[in-house]
């Protein structure tokens, strides 16, 4: 470790001798400022080529950033941990909001689906890490920010085929201001139960207008369907990993239940922004979103109608003394009917349960840069959340950030940040049929400091934070596997957050990240599913000939299952292989992913009952590509 750092520090000087390639200067929009990464007092990390693994999803390029995990329980079923454990999220996206253009696309409900995006969709991705202190809405898990536009007059054609079985084409066409994406996408799975199928469609307008007026409209359409296969013992993982969970008791098989989540959802939105002059600019954006699911189970069947509304909106004034005064509002009517399950057919209808949710906040944002090689930066909002379950509270969170530029090359960053996290619908009204009207909005402090450094050859990113956590939601499971959510008490969250990029060679590259948690529970016990280790290490070779490789190591150490930590999930780990050749008008590659052919499961159910915590992943297996693309004029 000692020698690590050692050479963490010594490469900075060496980077400078060669300076006829340098690193690309990275820039961020986020926080309502637009800053390069010295001096941004936040926590985040950005990927600019989100296909650098896969079109099809997003795992491997979230697993190598320090502090996130990505995990896959099936394909199409994910779920996302920002600096902490998916507990909150048995299914799906929850306490870590998401963007698409600084647009809401997380619900009013506080759920995301984030399997509904297309990764060949956006340009670029930012995530910021930790407490947002009410910028980007209640939180205390982080924030996705999405990117996506028109690319001028270009054509792009895409056809994946998997060994899994399946395959996946996409059509993507920009006239100037105007963007066409859509997409099929169907894979067969590697367990049985495990297929899923889905069909994206979205048109994008992007333009400025007179008067530094600027323009953006998106709307979309998709449908999704993927199976699930549930959860296996221990001895049924090591028996027959391809296995769906199979009937016990009671409980009929997920086969013979006919498993699946099913999903179609619309959206439209648009944001208008304008420079007024040198001093002022505002931004303003309407969304509306509607989701229809359609979800069969072990248990049940149940169905979803969940309309919402957002709108947010910012003022910017610039001087002396940098504000943003804003405002983020949401509302959804989300209705939910329960039915007994027959055979993967909807019987008789047993619960009713229809909900009206809002959410919003004010928030205030100042950044001082008036002292040489300063940045002080104070931001408060106000929050509030409000259903006819739990009675309304408005909590004020503030941000403090101080910046300190060392020179041209390195800063480093002190802050201090209030969270604030309601529990999310699906928690409050979770699978057993009871509301919980005792169910207490997370909150806490996070204490970060940040080391920066940006040569030519060599940047780094290390992060030391201390997140005291209150009211920690978790998941329980019931005797018959429904699940429902409690307050924890409180948990201590410490952790390091090391990131690198190294260019060897103008040709080759290699980023690293490394993430240290010490994540425990009020009576020292480990916080269920996270682990106190992780890495990934990523080596990118570019030859000049159009061939390329990207070679991919992760180690994820092992996690506790539930909350007693009685049950362990030991470490794992992967070697993904993509080779790539490269034309003025075609792409082709081949992909490899779990070279090592490990057995492990990325998506384990937490807390489950049974011992039934394991979703096994594929072993090894591969795709290839080909993507046609054509520059035209009008």
């Amino acid at each position: 470790m000692k020698k690590f750092l050692l050479l963490l520090f010594c490469f900075p000087g060496l980077a400078q001798k060669d300076s006829t390639k340098v690193l690309e200067e990275v820039k961020v929009y986020v926080f309502e400022q637009k800053r390069s990464t010295l001096n941004t007092p936040d926590a985040f990390v950005r990927a600019a080529d989100l296909q650098q693994f896969s079109s099809t999803q997003f795992v491997s390029t979230l697993n190598s950033m320090a502090g996130i995990r990505m995990e896959e329980r099936s394909p199409g079923s994910y779920r996302i941990a920002i600096r902490g454990s998916s507990l909150r999220a048995p299914f799906g996206v929850r306490n870590t909001k998401v963007y698409w253009n600084q647009i809401p696309f997380t619900d009013a409900g506080n759920n995301t689906y984030i399997s509904l995006l297309e990764p060949a969709l956006f340009s670029s991705l930012t995530v910021t890490k930790g407490p947002s202190a009410g910028i980007y809405g209640a939180g205390t898990g982080g924030v996705l920010l999405f990117e996506s536009g028109a690319r001028g007059n270009a054509l792009t054609a895409e056809t994946v085929y998997h060994s899994l079985g399946g395959m996946k084409t996409a059509i993507d066409l920009s006239a100037e201001n105007h963007r066409l994406y859509a997409s099929f996408n169907q894979q067969e799975g590697y367990r049985a139960q495990s297929a899923m199928k889905k069909q994206w469609i979205s048109y994008e307008f992007h333009h400025n207008f007179e008067k530094d007026i600027n323009l953006d409209l998106s709307t979309y359409y998709v449908d999704l369907a993927y199976q699930t296969p549930g959860g296996l013992t221990k001895a049924q993982f090591l028996a027959n990993p391809q296995q769906a969970r199979p009937a016990a008791g009671a409980f009929k098989s997920a086969q013979q239940q006919g498993a699946t989540f099913k999903i179609k959802s619309y959206g439209l939105s648009a944001r208008a922004s304008q420079v007024l002059n040198n001093l002022w600019a505002w931004d303003l954006s309407q969304a509306i979103q509607v989701n229809d699911i359609e979800n069969p189970t072990i248990r049940n069947y149940e169905v979803r109608h969940e309309p919402n509304y957002s709108t947010r909106g910012v003022l910017h004034r610039k001087g002396m003394i940098n504000s943003d005064l804003g405002f983020e509002y949401q509302a959804g009517q989300l209705n939910s009917s329960t039915f007994g399950n027959r055979i993967g057919v909807k019987d008789t209808l047993q619960l009713t349960q229809n909900t009206h949710v809002q959410q919003g906040s004010l928030f205030l944002q100042n950044e001082y840069a008036g002292l040489t090689n300063w940045l002080f930066t104070f931001s408060g909002s106000l929050s509030s959340y409000w259903t006819e379950y739990i009675g309304n509270e408005a909590i004020f969170s503030p941000r403090l950030a101080v910046l300190r530029k060392l020179g041209a090359h390195q800063s480093i960053v002190a802050k201090v940040a209030h969270g604030y996290s309601p529990p999310s619908i699906s928690e409050l009204r979770p699978s057993t049929g009871e509301i919980n009207r005792t169910l207490k909005a997370e909150n806490g402090w996070n204490h970060e400091i940040t080391y920066r450094g940006k040569y030519a050859k060599f940047n780094w990113d290390l992060s030391v934070y201390q997140f005291n956590l209150d009211e920690t939601i978790v998941v329980r499971r019931a005797a018959d596997g429904s699940d429902y959510f409690t307050n924890a008490g409180s948990t201590t969250q410490q952790g390091l957050e090391l990131s690198s990029t190294w260019m060897i060679h103008p040709t080759l590259t290699v980023e690293q990240s490394h993430t240290w948690q010490n994540f425990r529970f009020a009576n020292g016990n480990f916080l269920t599913g996270t682990t106190p280790y992780q890495q990934a290490t990523t080596l990118v070779w570019r030859h000049p000939s159009g061939i390329s490789l990207v070679q991919n190591f992760q180690l994820v150490d092992y996690q506790f299952l539930n909350d007693a930590n009685t049950e362990r999930m030991g470490s794992y780990r992967l070697w993904n292989t993509k080779i790539s050749y490269a034309r003025k008008c075609w792409t082709v590659w081949a992909a490899a992913e779990n070279v090592g052919d490990e057995r492990y499961s990325p998506g384990p159910d937490l807390n489950a009952i049974g011992g039934r915590f394991y979703n096994p992943a594929p072993g090894r297996n591969f795709h290839l590509g080909l993507q046609f693309n054509l520059t035209y004029s009008r």
